[in-house]
């Protein structure tokens, strides 16, 4: 059985799930109810998150409804090693409201239990939140990359100077690679002059030979 409660005690959310209930939405605390007992998980500062209470009166929430999620053949015994297990992985401070919930214990649960899934509707509003969520990261990521590609593309139109400084962080002296480029440029004319010379004659217009012997002498 999966005991299902309106997160809180006020009227407020209890007012909002009637709303959103139709929808296939809420904001809902569940447990697990088997062998007697109900089976949940909360945020607690130290040791293990799981808990249990008598069925349909968990502390803190307000009781709506409960589903059948069919039979288990596993027997008292064997659940109550299985839970010493799951209290170990499932601890207080991992408790994430979107990610890892009440409602995401009580599926393994179930899952342990082999019996049916925690309805959608049970969850729906946190998935959207973590779904949300991860994708604000996933974009921030792509901006990441995308000003690193950035970075890369300018870092290529410049010559630098680079330097590491106490902390390990690279310092970085820009600049402008027009001189480097007319170096290249100069460097290209002068094995084209040489390569003319070879063949016998000059490749360029006698004005513009004086001109660059009077620069070279000058």
């Amino acid at each position: 059985m999966l005991n299902i409660y309106d997160v809180g005690t006020s009227g407020e959310v209890k007012m909002m799930n009637r709303v959103l209930r139709p929808l296939g939405a809420g904001a809902f605390h569940c447990g697990v109810e088997v062998f007697g007992v109900e089976w949940s998980y909360g945020d607690y500062e130290q040791g293990t998150g799981v808990f249990s209470c008598r069925p349909r009166n968990c502390e803190g929430h307000t009781y709506s409804e409960s589903v059948t999620m069919g039979k288990s053949s596993m027997l008292e015994d064997e659940f109550k090693a299985r839970m010493k297990m799951m209290e170990v992985r499932w601890q207080g401070t991992d408790y994430d409201l979107l990610q890892k919930n009440c409602c995401h214990f009580c599926e393994d649960v179930l899952a342990l239990l082999n019996v049916a899934c925690v309805p959608a509707w049970v969850n729906k509003l946190a998935n959207a939140g973590a779904a949300v969520a991860a994708a604000g990261e996933r974009l921030e990521q792509q901006r990441r990359s995308l000003g690193t590609l950035l970075s890369a593309q300018v870092a290529e139109s410049f010559c630098c100077g680079c330097e590491v400084n106490s902390l390990g962080k690279q310092s970085v002296e820009v600049i402008s690679a027009i001189p480097v480029r007319r170096a290249q440029v100069e460097a290209a004319a002068q094995r084209y002059e040489e390569d003319e010379a070879e063949r016998g004659h000059s490749p360029w217009p006698d004005a513009f030979v004086e001109a660059r012997q009077s620069k070279h002498e000058g």
